[in-house]
């Protein structure tokens, strides 16, 4: 089977075409609407809060900080732009680690107390670009991604993993030379490390973001603790401990700041990891752990969003009404 790219296929027709090929049931329009009538142009809104369109940027990695996880002039390029976009929703920017050793690359940005200032500036510029092309920013919305990189962390040098990790992982290990038991948090550490994520709220909040996002999804921590059937102790096994992670981070940044909001980026469904076939098609890697995979079938070859749809009744119960739907990993 061929997996052309969307960008291949130049008309609707063609588009049309290929949905029709594969049996893909997906309605769309021939012409985009344009203007302030068109669907997109519609204002939206949140905890109160209007949000003057549909569009919306997405955190992505920008790995193009310094070293000490300060912004460079890369990176304000890249933020200016967000605002100069349109765009009324800036769903957490990039994502940026609460701590050193949750960075996946060296130069991804860190929120510290040392780097607040630059940080907070960052969406100052955000501002400013968009307030000098739209006029006004009473309806853009403004937050930042908080992540823990996990198994996927390299904090020191780009090449040499230091992953952190939930749980043993056959496929996953073996890609970021996990060989022995010295890489998973212990109970104590992840408490820590919930306390992190609320200090860095914390800081969000003083530089100026109307929400954080807890990072959720493609394999990193917060992600794997969702699949964290096999661990022990108070953040494995059981749903409920398995999500004792974002309950405690929501609880705490409730408690500790005066009107940030949260949002969740979520994968909703995984598979077992892939590899390449013979024929490049991917296949799955062997020794999968179907038990390890969060929204997968029992043979983590397929969908089952039961505990999905059971932990976005869970978000909603806790307060969260922003919820970013992805799905897989790495």
């Amino acid at each position: 089977m061929a997996y052309p790219r969307v960008a291949s296929l130049k008309t609707h027709d063609d588009f049309v075409s290929h949905l029709r090929d594969s049996q893909i049931d997906m309605p769309s329009d021939a012409e985009v609407e344009s203007g302030d009538a068109s669907p997109l142009a519609q204002s939206f809104d949140v905890h109160g809060q209007t949000v003057g369109n549909r569009w919306s940027i997405l955190p992505m990695e920008g790995w193009d900080g310094t070293t000490d996880g300060l912004p460079t002039d890369l990176t304000r390029r890249r933020w200016r732009n967000f605002g100069l976009s349109g765009a009324k929703l800036i769903w957490g920017g990039e994502a940026v680690a609460v701590r050193h050793d949750g960075r996946a690359n060296p130069n991804q940005l860190l929120l510290t107390e040392k780097n607040l200032s630059a940080i907070a500036s960052l969406r100052q510029e955000l501002v400013d670009e968009h307030e000098s092309h739209f006029g006004r920013s009473d309806d853009l919305l403004v937050g930042l991604q908080l992540t823990h990189s996990g198994r996927f962390s390299r904090p020191n040098i780009k090449s040499l993993t230091e992953p952190r990790t939930v749980q043993r992982n056959v496929v996953l290990d073996r890609r970021v030379k996990i060989t022995d038991d010295s890489a998973i948090f212990s109970d104590d550490e992840l408490s820590t490390l919930i306390d992190d994520f609320i200090a860095a709220a914390v800081r969000a909040e003083k530089a100026g973001y109307r929400f954080v996002d807890v990072k959720h999804c493609h394999g990193y921590l917060g992600h794997e603790l969702l699949a964290g059937r096999e661990r022990t102790g108070k953040f494995g096994g059981s749903f409920e401990n398995r999500t004792r992670f974002l309950r405690d981070i929501v609880s705490g940044i409730e408690a500790a700041t005066n009107d940030l909001k949260i949002g969740v980026r979520l994968s909703l469904f995984d598979f077992l990891p892939y590899h390449p076939g013979p024929d490049r098609v991917g296949e799955p890697e062997p020794g999968g752990e179907p038990n390890k995979v969060f929204g997968g079938g029992e043979d983590g070859l397929t969908i089952d969003m039961t505990e999905t749809s059971k932990l976005v009744e869970l978000m909603h119960e806790i307060g969260i009404r922003m919820i970013c739907t992805t799905a897989g990993s790495p």
